[in-house]
């Protein structure tokens, strides 16, 4: 069987869209934090610029942007430089 990728997929929105929902939840209540899984954890930590969650989630700062992977940082990247707020 062969599965077909839409033609309107793309993976970094998606990821953006994921973490912007991840950080807003973070920002409303701090608590949320401590249910997402290591990668969404790193993603919030990163965007929001708080090193203190970094460290929760994952440790150093190169370690979890290699826990993220290259679709996940560059939506990552595109939420801090852009706003998260939108």
């Amino acid at each position: 069987m062969k599965y077909r990728i839409p033609s309107n997929f793309n993976p970094i929105a998606d990821a953006e869209a994921h973490i912007r929902r991840n950080v807003r939840s973070v920002v409303v209540n701090e608590n949320n934090f401590a249910v997402l899984s290591s990668g969404e954890k790193v993603a919030v930590a990163l965007v929001l610029n708080r090193y203190d969650l970094l460290e929760q989630a994952w440790g150093t700062m190169l370690a979890s942007v290699d826990r993220l992977g290259p679709e996940r940082t560059k939506a990552a990247l595109r939420l801090q430089r852009v706003g998260w707020e939108d």
